[in-house]
């Protein structure tokens, strides 16, 4: 396969799998770092696999080759936590290149996680967060964001506001650490999803993407009951997290 072998040529160890079920097979007993994926597999969908592989392995990347131009295929892929998609037939060095895009990524953001933990492993020796875990009210901490009641803690991708716990998936975690970094500042659809994704989008796009995470995102902030912090649309422009007494749910 033209394929395999210039990605084993580049230095990469690859596996391939001719349908569904081997690729599940695969994914199912070993962790990759990337994952290349036909969307028309034959015997499953590709959607599907993307799905099962993403909550299996939160952090592998996945390319999609797809044979559909549509924007509708995209969005889905991208709902699923896909880092690109390619028409097909795409060139081997399209191929190559957002293969190492993708990577680069993964490697920033293992670099990143590690960065806080040993900053947390430090502060921890040091006494500056006690052996709860918590930290005291005068203390700073580059690990989380504090937004009115509400705070998140980047190492461990929790949430809370007020005294309550929110659950949050990965692309709403994301969404929302965007928006905490500059409250009560309206951030472009294309900025948002250039935090997201790792990339901007057309507005348009952006906007598509986008929407469903921030309807499931405000029906989490604002079921809670707790005010002091809200997820306001900027009409044509994008989203702001808005603070202070102005910041009624509903």
């Amino acid at each position: 396969m033209m394929l395999e072998a210039a990605l084993r040529a580049q230095g990469y160890r690859v596996s391939c799998a001719s349908n569904g079920a081997e690729a599940r097979d695969l994914v199912h007993a070993e962790e990759f770092d990337l994952l290349l994926l036909d969307l028309q597999l034959g015997d499953v969908d590709g959607i599907e696999i993307l799905r099962e592989v993403k909550e299996r392995w939160p952090t592998i990347e996945v390319i999609l080759l797809t044979a559909h131009g549509s924007i509708n295929s995209a969005i889905a892929a991208l709902r699923h936590g896909a880092f690109d998609y390619l028409l097909k037939p795409a060139q081997i060095q399209d191929i190559r290149d957002r293969v190492e895009g993708a990577l680069n990524q993964r490697r920033t953001a293992q670099q990143r996680s590690e960065l806080l933990q040993r900053i947390s492993d430090s502060a921890r020796a040091l006494g500056i967060i006690d052996v709860g875990g918590e930290l005291p009210p005068s203390s700073a901490n580059s690990d989380r964001i504090a937004v009115g009641p509400l705070l998140l803690d980047l190492r461990r991708h929790g949430v809370s506001l007020g005294n309550q716990i929110i659950s949050l998936t990965r692309t709403e975690f994301a969404l929302l650490t965007a928006l905490a970094q500059q409250p009560d500042t309206a951030m472009s659809y294309s900025a948002l999803s250039e935090a997201v994704y790792g990339r901007a989008q057309p507005e348009d796009e952006a906007r598509a993407l986008l929407r469903p995470h921030i309807a499931r995102l405000r029906h989490k902030i604002e079921s809670t009951g707790v005010g002091g912090v809200a997820l306001v649309s900027i009409r044509s422009m994008g989203y702001m997290l808005q603070t202070g007494e102005s910041a009624t749910q509903g």
